[in-house]
Parts: structure tokens; sequence; C-alpha cells
């Protein structure tokens, strides 16, 4: 008999929306009150991006079957448990995109989730128990995991993991102890409390393990050539759009019809984990069959997972895990939830792979490769996340109204062999939705990116060589290589000035309205660059030393101090204007 039902029972970490207050939830409850509640509300960022994409998962799959009133789609077959059972052909797949996206447009516009969502999922009732003998949520069985170890060579058991290993505000192995844990370090019997997680609390950070897991573990099925899965969502530079309530932010990111550069995906079987038994799950996954439906890729498996049903949840725990292969990291993806890179060099050369977030830069640096078609230079290196075209779904549907943008990652430790996580990465900027789809040759998307790149040109270069004229004065070396004091210097007060600038720009960039005159509000964003960059240099100046102002002698001129601010200040002037 199956333990600890989601559907049932409280796992999913919420917001309620008037209250404030965090309350733990069914994922029946979830979906009957999502217009209640404000937001995920799980231990990290990173953690509810993990868990979103699995509630994303129920809805790609019931409305990629069924239109909002509970009828099956034109082109859709199904079998008794409703799953489908061939792909839409392709006589029918105008009608099937017409009828698809007319439903996600039902679906927004009433504010609730249909009763065909709920008998879906009580179809699948017995497959969505964490802790099963037949169908683990998940994970795979007894049985699946005793054929999976008589493929491994030399391997009699899988690697043992326990809760400190899963849960990512630890993330701590049996031999590296976090210095500065915030769970004490009591013992019970042999394992230590850290171990100790709640049910609720457990079921989250092992969906969260599946999607950020490393490469620390040593038993592998993966085979010579292939690579070991990290957790897919270990290296996407993650975006999606929040709502006012999870019901909002649900629908905006669900995708009823896929880009036009993957059209021909869609109409493609859903597959979610939970329709397929784990070994043929970890079986698809060996045979590197290529995911062309997302709910399959957001339920996709990082590791072979068992757990034993019998598992004493109020006391320490351990999972037992495999890993497995890597699902396709280039273009090639369907996956919409990403920023992208070009590669020049490397084993993906000549190919986009997706691009994880810097910690020290903030999403609104990226908006170009967020909310452009193609690059400023017009060139092939530019792939545009495929999650923006529902800016253009919510901009036809809506009009004029603000989202979020959010990005999320998570930041490892740089080795190569274990790949731990160590921090995330979560930013985010509110633009409204009529702007960020205004992409005309004159609109406001090619005016905010001048402005991105204005602004970074400004910093990263002009201040920049600000600080890099201050180190020479002062006899450091600023290359070939840099002195560490100086690079210190540099990196730390172009930080510093990007901390200054992020949330005036941010607000600058709210406060868009989609009928302001353009050139009047980009003007006004360069009179505040302007002000607080030349603020940071004068600072600077007047903070600087004697020897600063003795300066140096340099083909027959005396450069110091002054010389380097006063060049600034005119380098300032040129790109932004002495009023503007």
């Amino acid at each position: 008999m199956g333990r600890f039902n989601l559907l049932d029972e409280p796992w999913v970490s919420v917001l309620v929306e008037k209250s404030g207050e965090r309350i733990d939830i069914s994922m029946l409850d979830f979906f009957q009150n999502a217009g209640k509640y404000y937001s995920l509300a799980g231990e990290m960022e990173t953690q509810n991006f993990a868990v979103m994409r699995l509630l994303l998962s129920v809805i790609q799959t019931v409305f990629s079957r069924f239109d909002y009133q509970g009828n099956i789609l034109p082109g859709i077959s199904l079998n008794d448990q409703w799953v489908q059972t061939e792909p839409v052909d392709e006589d029918d797949l105008e009608d099937y995109s017409f009828a698809v996206a007319e439903s996600w447009e039902q679906l927004y516009s009433y504010g609730f989730f249909p009763d065909v969502l709920f008998n879906y999922l009580e179809k699948w009732r017995d497959h969505f128990y964490f802790l099963d003998d037949k169908y683990p949520f998940y994970q795979v069985n007894y049985k699946d995991m005793e054929g999976i170890m008589e493929r491994i060579p030399k391997k009699n058991k899988p690697t043992s993991i326990y809760g400190k290993n899963i849960n990512r505000t630890i993330s701590e192995s049996e031999n590296k102890i976090a210095l500065f844990s915030p769970v004490a370090n009591r013992m019970i019997g042999k394992r230590s409390i850290k171990d100790i997680q709640s049910p609720a609390e457990f079921i989250r950070w092992f969906l969260m393990f599946q999607g950020y897991s490393g490469l620390a573990d040593k038993v592998s099925l993966t085979r010579t050539d292939q690579r070991s899965s990290k957790g897919w969502l270990f290296d996407l530079g993650g975006v999606f759009l929040k709502g006012s309530t999870v019901f909002e932010t649900l629908v905006m990111n669900y995708m009823p019809v896929l880009p036009d550069d993957k059209q021909e995906f869609n109409g493609r079987i859903h597959r979610p984990c939970w329709e397929a038994s784990g070994s043929d799950v970890v079986h698809r996954l060996c045979q590197g069959r290529f995911i062309d439906n997302l709910a399959e890729l957001y339920t996709n498996w990082s590791r072979a997972v068992y757990i034993d049903p019998e598992i004493d949840l109020s006391g320490p725990v351990e999972i037992n895990v495999v890993k497995l292969p890597e699902v396709e990291h280039t273009e090639k993806s369907i996956e919409p939830m990403t920023l992208w890179r070009w590669n020049d060099s490397g084993p993906s050369k000549n190919c986009f792979t997706p691009r994880k977030h810097l910690a020290e830069r903030s999403l609104w640096r990226s908006f170009g490769i967020i909310a452009m078609r193609v690059s400023a230079e017009g060139d092939i290196k530019h792939r545009q996340p495929g999650i923006f075209e529902q800016y253009h779904r919510l901009a036809k549907s809506t009009g004029s109204r603000w989202t979020d943008l959010v990005g999320v990652s998570m930041e490892s430790d740089g080795n190569a062999t274990s790949w731990l996580p160590v921090d995330e990465i979560s930013d985010s900027f509110q633009i409204n939705d009529l702007v960020i789809t205004d992409t005309d040759s004159d609109g406001w998307v090619i005016r905010i990116n001048d402005a991105v790149e204005v602004t970074k040109e400004v910093v990263s270069g002009i201040f920049k060589n600000y600080l890099r004229g201050i180190c020479e004065i002062r006899n450091l070396k600023i290359k070939n290589p840099a002195d560490p004091i100086a690079d210190g210097f540099i990196s730390r007060e172009t930080g510093n000035m990007y901390s200054i600038i992020d949330p005036v720009f941010k607000e600058w960039l709210s406060q868009i309205q989609p009928d302001d005159p353009k050139e009047t509000k980009i003007k006004e964003w360069y009179l505040q660059l302007r002000n607080m960059v030349l603020r940071r240099g004068e600072d600077l100046f007047e903070n600087c030393y004697v020897r600063d102002l003795t300066g140096k002698e340099n083909e027959g001129r005396i450069e110091n101090v002054a010389t380097k601010y006063w060049k600034f200040v005119n380098m300032v002037n040129k790109k932004l204007g002495r009023e503007v």
C-alpha cells in the first residue's frame, strides 16, 4: 500500500495572497485554490523552480489532450487512462494548434482550473504515492533497481545519499562538512540530525535533487559515449514569467504550442514520468531518445532513485541513486525556459547551449538575449528563450499589464569531477507586456536594448578604464598578468557601480508606459545614469591618496588622478551628453 500521496498530503509550500502566511498544501488544494496563493514558498528559489515545472507538467499534459470544457482536442486519440496513443496527424495539426491555443485563452480569462484536470489526476492517483513498492513517484521500485545494478559491472549497490546531501542549504558530503550549516549537528544514534526533515520538506528537496544533482556520486548507468547528468536544471539559466498569483504564474508559463522554430513538435505525445514505469523512464534516457514534449522534459530524471517504501520519514532519510545520462543540451532541445549562448569552441562548437546566469550580473543586462528575436548585429549567434512567446500571447489577450520576468540558476563549485551546487542566483525585473512585445524597428525593445548596451559601455568601458587609470597612477599592473590588488580594486568598484545602478534601472524599466515618448524616456535614463556614474567617479577622486595627486611622468606629461578623472568626465559627457 502506498504512503504519502502527493495529491492529498500537504507538501507544496505557498504564500497565501492576503495574509502572507506560508503554508504547505496538497497538489489538489494547490490546483483548486491557485488564485488564492501569491507564490511558491519553498526553501530556495531553485527549489521553487523545480516544483513549478512539475506542476506545469500536469497542465501541459492535460491541456495537450483536452480543451477547457473537457472535450478531446481535434486529432487526439486516448486510451482508457486518458493517455494520447498517437501523435496528432499532420492533416489535423492546424485545427489542433488553433484549438489548444484557444483553450489557453479560456483558461487564462476564467481564472481557475476546470474539472478535467482533477479527473485526470484521479485517474493517475496510484502513481502519485511518494513511497510505494510498485509506482513510487519520481523513482524506480526495488525490482527496477535490481535490474539496473545487474547492468553495472563491479557494482553491487547504488550510492547512498542522505538528507544533508539533498538539502541544498547544507549540501554536505560525508567527508566535506559544512562549517556554517543552518542545521545543528546533533546526533541521534549514529546519524546526524542534519539528515532529518519533515516529509513535505524531504519531497521538495528530493524533486530539487533530481534537477540539481551535481556529479559527486560515483555509480553510473551512463555509457562511455554519453555524459552523466548533473541535473537538467543545473545547466539552465532559468527564466519564467511571474504573475500576481500562482494560477497566473502557471498559466503564463504553460505553452499550448511551441515557438515557430519548434512547430514540428506540436501535437507530440506528452509523456510525464508518472505515466511510465520507472524502468521505462530509465530505458528512454539510456537509449538517448530525444525529448520532444514539455511534460517529459519538465519531469526529467538525473538519477534512478530507490527509496525503501517502509522508510520512517520522521527520522533520518536515505536514498539510493544511480547516475543517468544527460539529455540533449543544444538548440535542438525544446527547452523554453532558459537563456542560450553560442559556442565558438569546445565540444558544442557552432551550437547553442543553455547559458547559466552569473552571480554578479543582473537579469536586465541580458535584456537583448531575452527580448530581441535577432541580435543587434543581426548575426546568427543569438537565440531567444522560447518562453518569450508567452509575452506576445499575454499582450494579445489582456493588453497593457505588468509582468515580472524571473531568472534563477544554480552556481557550482567549479570542480569538473563533482560539480557540487554551492549557491543559487535569482533576479527579476518588471515590465509592461505591450512594451516588451513592441519589437518594431523603432519599438520599445530596440530602444531599451540600446539603453542597456550604452549602460554596459559606460560602466564596463568608460568607468572601468577610469579605474585602470587610477591603478596605473599607483604603478599597479593591470594586465599580463594583472596585479591582484589592481584586479580586486577594479572588480570590486565595477560591481559596486552596477549595484548602485541596478535598482534605479529596474524602477525606470517598470515605469515605462507603452505610449510614453521614447526619446524623452531614454534621455531620462541617461540623465540618471550620468549622475550616478559621475558621482561615484567624483567620490573616488576626492578620496584619493597624496601619491595619486603627485602622479607620474608619461612621455613628457604629468599624469595623475586629476587628469584621469577629467578624461573620465569628458568621456561620460561625450557618451551621454552634458545635458540630456
